[in-house]
């Protein structure tokens, strides 16, 4: 993953030029498109090929062997294709491929499915096989950017010629006079400079090619000393996977890198350029954040599982993962007004019951308690064990499943899901699957938490790390396409977020609250409404049916 012009597709050309003259095999070299595979073809690889000594010898004897989407050279075959071309992609074994621009690739090649899945399937035969993967990213979905993610994310560390502190480039430590606007003045004079990160002195740019030919790469989560020695007490995937920006080019100034993001800051469609092709990182536009700080500001004088006096009724979020679970209990007072009672990571469904089900909890006054009136648990994984659950719980629980977005802007939809095995018909009895826009509930829980007069949204006081880092590990960013400009508004996981399970009990749990109409609650006539919570009615759910006078 890298910025343009930096040589990375000239790296992977090399690799090429070595397996032709080291290690022969065929081989495979995928474009975007037919005719960038055709250009590559002519007007790169085979000037290399010929003015190479190295090189030269593979040639084959008849001019006819060399067409621009084949060369057969004397003992291996290298193909050219466009990810558009299906039977390109799909006809040969292949031992090394090289995908160059793969966030430019289709999602699918012709009426096939994706280009890059068909091209490895082609080097299935090869034990010894290369696969390298090479672009500018664009956004978190782009295919390059999931690609590093898994492997074990190498970037190259310079020293500070004045200090000796290694670090990796980045944009934020190039400085120029703060009362200078014109890009032009910048560039031409040369106005900018480095700032390295330890030692907060000034790096020109005629210190940074001594820099670069003593660089390391270093993977996620080693180190390396001041001696450049880098630690190997690191667990890393067995993919390699480097990133590097255009920073780190030999042919680029601090100053022209300073100067091209002043031209651009002020229009979104340069903006976007200047990230993904100077700086090599996706695009996101934050709209909505939430932050530690400012999650841990809601924190109130109450303890975990202790109720607050102004809480009326209880509902429940689970969030279910493989051998363990995360849930919140949430209270509900007037006015979509809540505090979190109880926040926990469990192992066993027996937890559950006995956290949901079983405890009774006591007021921050007096010795009344309340129980859990409703629950929701996540679907999605463990499908069958969380059905069982519910059905055995069905007073008390629903089963929810999370969508990004639901037809006609809704916040949940209910269906039935049990089968008549014998009929095929729909049991009226059988249990509902609720599925709720996560979307949407996230986008309440973000104006609950900023609501300030008056406040909406409280936790208790001492919260875990662990919650605090998982409910704020998302943003709200807008996904813009780059052919339309059109622009999406996704919630999605910070690059650096830890898991998100917290936030996803919250959600479930408010999704309960609204399923119960507890977000309704309002102060007319609310006495005996308190009262029918507080008994746990026999029948429940009455105190929610509209009756004459009532709150609803």
């Amino acid at each position: 993953m890298a910025s343009t012009q930096i040589g990375k597709t000239e790296g992977m050309y090399n690799m090429l030029a070595y397996a032709i003259d080291q290690d022969p095999g065929p081989a495979l070299l995928v474009m975007p498109r037919e005719a960038d595979a055709r250009s590559v073809s002519y007007n790169r690889i085979k000037p290399m090929l010929e003015s190479s000594d190295a090189l030269r010898k593979h040639l084959p004897f008849l001019a006819d062997d060399i067409t621009k989407l084949e060369y057969h050279l004397d003992h291996m075959i290298v193909y050219f294709a466009g990810s558009n071309s299906p039977a390109d992609l799909a006809q040969r074994p292949i031992r090394y491929l090289f995908l160059d621009e793969v966030d430019k690739f289709p999602k699918f090649s012709g009426r096939e499915a994706d280009p890059i899945k068909l091209a490895t399937e082609r080097t299935r035969t090869f034990w010894n096989r290369r696969i390298v993967k090479v672009s500018t990213p664009t956004t978190r979905q782009g295919y390059i950017f999931r690609e590093y993610e898994k492997s074990d994310q190498r970037k190259f560390y310079v020293a500070c010629p004045l200090c000796g502190g290694y670090q990796v480039l980045m944009f934020g430590q190039i400085k120029w006079p703060k009362e200078e606007r014109s890009a032009e003045r910048i560039k031409n004079e040369h106005m900018a400079w480095y700032e390295c990160c330890h030692c907060d002195k000034r790096i020109e740019d005629y210190q940074k090619n001594k820099m670069l030919l003593n660089g390391k790469w270093v993977p996620y989560g080693a180190e390396i000393n001041e001696d450049g020695n880098i630690t190997d007490d690191y667990v890393g995937s067995k993919h390699r996977g480097f990133w590097i920006n255009s920073l780190y080019s030999p042919w680029l100034t601090w100053s022209d890198i300073a100067a091209e993001f002043l031209r651009s800051k002020d229009y979104i469609e340069l903006l976007m350029n200047f990230v993904n092709s100077w700086l090599a990182e996706v695009w996101e536009e934050k709209i909505e954040e939430t932050t530690v700080d400012k999650i841990k500001a809601l924190s109130c004088d109450y303890a975990q599982g202790v109720v607050p006096d102004d809480v009326i009724v209880l509902t429940a979020g689970v969030d279910v993962q493989k051998d363990h679970f995360y849930y919140v209990i949430r209270g509900w007072g007037y006015y979509e007004e809540s505090w979190l009672i109880r926040a926990d990571r469990v192992e066993y469904w027996e937890d559950i019951v006995d956290a949901l089900f079983k405890t009774e909890y006591k007021r921050l006054s007096g010795n009344e308690t309340l129980p859990v009136y409703m629950s929701c648990i996540d679907s999605g994984y463990r499908t069958d064990e969380v059905y069982r659950f519910c059905r055995q719980w069905s007073d008390r629980t629903k089963a929810v499943k999370g969508q990004e977005e639901i037809t006609g802007g809704r916040f949940y939809r209910a269906s039935k899901i049990d089968i008549n095995s014998r009929t095929g018909s729909i049991i009226r009895s059988g249990l509902v699957l609720w599925n709720v826009n996560v979307t949407q509930y996230k986008d309440k829980i973000n104006r609950l938490v900023a609501s300030q007069d008056p406040r909406k949204w409280h936790i208790f006081k001492d919260p875990r790390e662990e919650y605090l880092n998982q409910f704020s590990s998302e943003h709200k960013v807008l996904i813009r396409n780059r052919n339309t400009g059109k622009a999406k508004e996704v919630w999605q996981k910070k690059k650096e977020a830890v898991a998100n399970h917290y936030l996803d009990a919250e959600v479930y749990a408010v999704a309960a609250a609204d399923i119960i109409r507890a977000l309704n609650i309002r102060k007319d006539e609310t006495t005996k409404v308190h009262q029918e919570i507080m008994q746990q009615e026999h029948s429940r759910g009455n105190w929610l049916k509209k009756r004459e006078g009532s709150w609803l």
